[in-house]
């Protein structure tokens, strides 16, 4: 086993693991292209996205927003094109700044409704089929 120091930092190279190269990712981020059509509405502010998954979404929002880290929003409405789902709760999981320099938030849902629920995953598999017809 190698270590590796420096002044601030001390890593330490991890031993191969044969399990972690069987592991795949069952869910993905769909990146989202057309911010004027797809949104999260809370409380009458629209926070574009910049992508969507099964399990949360990342939203461009301003350097003020308040948003605490840990904090549950409530009362959600996401807008997907033409379809709406209300009623979403979700968890801030992080506020960052991407690569370009703009502020972004990730929100994990902690709340979708059992009616909403199947809806909102029929859309998502609509979605991933458009994003590969198109890639």
């Amino acid at each position: 086993m190698e270590i590796i120091s420096d002044d601030s930092i001390e890593l330490e190279e991890i031993p191969s693991d044969s399990e972690s190269e069987q592991v795949t990712r069952k869910s993905y981020r769909l990146q989202v292209k057309n911010k004027k059509q797809f949104f999260l509405k809370i409380d009458e502010r629209c926070f574009p996205l910049v992508d969507i998954s099964d399990s949360g979404i990342c939203i461009t929002v301003q350097a003020d927003t308040e948003f605490p880290q840990d904090a549950i929003l409530k009362s959600c409405e996401l807008i997907l094109g033409d379809r709406s789902f209300d009623n979403l709760e979700g968890e801030i999981v992080h506020m960052s700044v991407d690569g370009d320099g703009n502020w972004i938030s990730g929100i994990k849902w902690t709340f979708i409704d059992e009616q909403t629920h199947p809806d909102l995953e029929e859309m998502l598999a609509h979605l991933r089929r458009e994003f590969f017809e198109n890639v």
